[in-house]
C-alpha cells in the first residue's frame, strides 16, 4: 500500500517518500519509526485480536458514514462524540493542533530547568501567568494525553465536565509547575462549592461547620449581643435612632464606661460578632487557597478508582460521566437554605 500522504496516527504529520515507516504487523497501522518508538506500542493494541484492520481515513469513512474521526489518533468515533473515545482530544469546535507546536503536549525542559508544556503556552495561561479561558477548546488548551499527577487531562476533563476550561490549565500549572490560583467559588461559597463539585465528605464536614456558626451568630445575636447593646445604649443615654456621628462627646463617653464597666462574659458577649467575622474569613480564605488542590486530588484519586473497577473503554467512560461532574440540585438547595436562614431571623 502506498502510504505517500496519509496521516501517521500518532503525530498527525502526512507521510512522504523520505519518511522511515513501519506497519503494525496485528491491524497494518502504520507509523513514523520515531512515532511508533516513542508510543511504545500500536494506538489500536486493544483491538488487536478482533476483526479490527487499519483502513486509510477516507476508505472508512466512505464504509462508516457515521463516526467522526479523530485529528490526532486517527480512531473513529461517533458523530455525536465530544471527546475521542482513545486519546481524549476534543472533537467539538476545536482542531488538532500541528505536530511540533508548543501547544502540543511535548514537554521540554529548557537550560533554566523550567518546564515548557503544550496543552496552553507557559505557564499554562495569559502574560500574567493567570489560567486563560480557551473559548473553543474545553481543556482550555491543555493536551488531552499531557499527564496531570499521572492522570491523562482527558480523562480528568471527562469528569470534572464543568467548567474544564478553567480548571484542566490550574490542574496543570498545580502538576508541572506547583503552581495553584486562587478559587474564588471556594472562597464565596466554601462547603456549598464543595458538595456541588462533589466532594461530599469535606464539603459535609465544611457546611456543618459553616452550619452551627451561622445559628449560633444568629441565636447569640438575637438573644444575648443585641438586648446587651440595647441596655448599654440606653444606660449612656443614646437612643435607638442615634449614630455614632451624631453622639455628643459625654454620651460616646458614658458608652466607654458602660462597656468597662461590664463583665468579663458580657464583654466576650459583645466582641462576639467579630469572633464569629474571623472564623468565617479564616474558612473563606483556607477553601479559596486549597479548593483548587482539594479538588485535583479527589478528581486523580476516582479516575483512578473508576479505572481499576471497569475493564472496557465504554463502561469507563460511562463512570466518568456518572460519577463526575457536578450536584447543581445540591448545591442550589444549599444556597436557599443559607438564605432562608437569614431572611428568617
Amino acid at each position: 500500500m502506498d502510504y505517500i500522504g496519509l496521516k501517521c496516527p500518532i503525530c498527525g504529520k502526512p507521510f512522504t517518500a523520505d519518511d522511515d515507516i513501519v506497519v503494525c504487523p496485528q491491524c497494518g497501522a502504520p507509523y513514523h519509526r520515531e512515532c511508533y518508538i516513542k508510543a511504545g506500542k500500536c494506538i489500536y493494541e486493544d483491538k488487536h485480536g478482533t476483526d479490527f484492520s487499519w483502513k486509510p481515513p477516507q476508505e472508512e469513512e466512505k464504509a462508516e458514514p457515521d463516526i467522526k474521526r479523530c485529528p490526532r489518533c486517527g480512531a473513529p468515533n461517533s458523530k455525536s462524540a465530544l471527546f475521542c473515545s482513545h486519546c481524549g482530544l476534543p472533537l467539538s469546535n476545536s482542531a488538532e493542533p500541528p505536530y511540533g507546536n508548543p501547544f502540543n503536549g511535548n514537554q521540554q525542559t529548557q537550560g533554566n530547568g523550567s518546564a515548557q508544556h503544550g496543552g496552553m503556552p507557559p505557564e499554562y495561561g495569559n502574560f500574567q501567568g493567570q489560567p486563560f479561558p480557551f473559548p473553543l477548546d474545553p481543556l482550555g488548551g491543555v493536551n488531552p494525553n499531557e499527564p496531570i499527577n499521572n492522570t491523562p487531562a482527558g480523562d480528568l476533563a471527562k469528569f470534572v465536565q464543568g467548567n474544564t476550561q478553567y480548571y484542566m490549565p490550574v490542574f496543570a500549572s498545580i502538576s508541572h509547575f506547583k503552581k495553584n490560583r486562587f478559587n474564588f467559588s471556594a472562597f464565596f461559597f466554601q462547603g456549598i462549592w464543595m458538595l456541588y463539585r462533589k466532594l461530599y465528605k469535606v464539603g459535609t464536614i465544611i457546611t456543618v461547620i459553616q452550619g452551627a456558626l451561622t445559628i449560633g451568630y444568629l441565636f447569640l445575636m438575637k438573644y444575648f449581643v443585641l438586648p446587651l447593646y440595647d441596655k448599654l445604649y440606653a444606660m449612656a443615654g443614646i437612643t435607638k435612632d442615634s449614630t455614632s456621628y451624631a453622639m455628643t462627646a459625654e454620651q460616646k463617653a458614658g458608652l466607654l464606661r458602660q462597656l468597662y464597666s461590664l463583665s468579663t462574659q458580657q464583654k466576650m458577649l459583645v466582641a462576639v460578632p467579630f469572633f464569629f467575622f474571623v472564623a468565617a474569613l479564616t474558612i473563606m480564605l483556607i477553601c479559596g487557597f486549597v479548593g483548587n488542590r482539594m479538588y485535583l486530588k479527589y478528581s486523580v484519586s476516582q479516575v483512578g478508582k473508576i479505572r481499576s473497577e471497569t475493564s472496557s473503554p465504554t463502561d469507563f467512560a460511562i463512570r466518568l460521566q456518572q460519577n463526575g461532574g457536578v450536584n447543581t440540585t445540591l448545591g442550589v438547595t444549599l444556597g436557599l437554605c443559607f438564605m432562608l436562614i437569614f431572611f428568617v431571623n
